[in-house]
């Protein structure tokens, strides 16, 4: 690679060591910046691919910074029907514990056993 720099000095070589870096972290800051994202491999294909032209960096950019990531268009649900009523019955048979325990007392019992069920 020196071959192709020519006769440089110490001090344009120095130069050239700190702005290549600086310029390869500027170039992947989206994809810095959205590192813990769930959507970061999106990001850095986006910064890598297109990351050279500015109007894909700004994308990329715009990727990282935005809210929440977009959802995946016709994903299901996997949670079976009755998963509401597991955790309902499951709060009433805590509940049931805490009263017969001696935590709660009977009309409190009831009051949070109506506000679940309803």
């Amino acid at each position: 690679m020196l071959l192709f720099l020519g006769d440089l000095g110490a001090s344009e070589l120095m130069l050239l060591m700190l702005i290549v870096p600086l310029g390869a972290v500027l170039h992947f800051l989206p994809s810095i910046i959205a590192f813990k994202r769930p959507d970061r491999l999106l990001i850095f294909l986006v910064n890598l691919l297109a990351g050279w032209s500015i109007i894909g960096w700004f994308v990329a950019l715009y990727l990282a910074l935005r809210k929440a990531p977009v959802p995946k268009p016709f994903s299901f649900s996997t949670a079976p029907a009755g998963t509401s009523a597991i955790s309902v019955a499951d709060e009433l048979g805590k509940l049931r514990d805490l009263r017969n325990q001696g935590v709660l007392t009977a009309a409190e019992f009831e009051r949070q056993k109506n506000n679940l069920l309803s």
